[in-house]
């Protein structure tokens, strides 16, 4: 098959991506529509949110996502042909990093990220993600006041996720030093690889039991943040990685089953500070108002 065949079975597996596409459906959105990357970033983040693991139907709501996309495959393939989409796949943009911050946060300053040491967390292990990590998203062509400025603004917007920040939220925009290293991931198969590389999986606990029995998401093993800040300074989750990825188990002999399921935009964690240069934005005195999506009800 082509390599735009490939990628379109692909999508249509994932239940991000399936669901991004149903709500983009339901909202009467079209190729064109999508193609405006703020308008894509404020639809995954309502996908994510639809997506919640903690409803007691998640895996329900999965499935039924990727049922209901499959009357949408032209559309599917019209966007994933699009050339107007290549920053899906883009990797880390250096000079575009915007650092969102709320009042209360104990977010790392971007000039002082401890490097992590030891063994994973608990915490760690279920998030999948740096317990000290500092986390960007990049920044849109978009007009500086435009409510929806990256992936994070969007799901700041929308209200997915964890994050509830106090206002006001300190912006900056952080540009990343050449000589950093970033892995980069765009596929199940490159998070799966990462955690080969600098995970252990004879120190991983097991699947989350809330997550298991809410959701029947096996967290899987994670990266072991002070093994991969040996090699790496940060992992960048593009958003072709972020729709491809979440909740798309992969298997080898080596790792066992790992599945992303936490991470809610494009963006990449730190592991230690590497920026050049940090400017200050205004800040967000309000919660950004964006136009509300309906609920698919797949």
């Amino acid at each position: 098959m082509s390599d735009l065949a490939d990628r379109l079975e692909e999508f249509l597996r994932a239940p991000l991506a399936a669901a991004f596409f149903v709500v983009a459906g339901f909202d009467g959105l079209d190729a064109d529509d999508l193609a405006d990357p703020a308008t894509a970033s404020t639809v995954a983040a309502t996908a994510v949110g639809e997506l919640e693991p903690w409803t007691g139907e998640a895996a329900r709501v999965r499935a039924r996502a990727v049922e209901a996309v499959q009357d949408l495959r032209p559309l599917v393939r019209r966007v994933l042909g699009d050339e107007r989409n290549a920053w899906w796949d883009a990797p880390l943009r250096r000079e575009a990093q915007l650092h969102l911050r709320g009042r209360d946060d104990r977010a790392p300053d971007p000039l002082a990220v401890p490097v992590p040491r030891g063994p994973l967390s608990a915490w760690e292990t279920y998030a999948q993600r740096g317990e000290h990590a500092l986390i960007t998203s990049t920044e849109l062509p978009v007009p500086l006041d435009a409510p929806v400025r990256s992936g994070a603004h969007a799901v700041l917007a929308h209200g997915a996720g964890d994050w509830q920040p106090g206002y006001p939220v300190r912006q900056q925009r952080l540009r990343v030093a050449e000589h950093a290293r970033v892995a980069e991931v765009h596929a199940p198969g490159d998070w799966h690889a990462l955690v080969a590389r600098c995970g252990d999986p004879a120190t991983h606990p097991g699947s989350d039991p809330h997550l298991a029995d809410s959701g029947e998401v096996d967290n899987g093993p994670a990266p072991t943040w002070s093994a991969l800040a040996a090699d790496l300074d940060g992992v960048h989750l593009s958003f072709a990685g972020l729709l491809s990825s979440l909740h798309v188990p992969v298997t080898s002999a080596e790792v066992g089953t790992t599945s992303l399921w936490s991470w809610e935009h494009e963006g990449t964690h730190w592991v230690r500070s590497v920026f050049t240069g940090v400017s200050e934005l205004a800040a967000l005195g309000q919660p950004p108002e964006v136009a509300e999506h309906a609920s698919p009800r797949w």
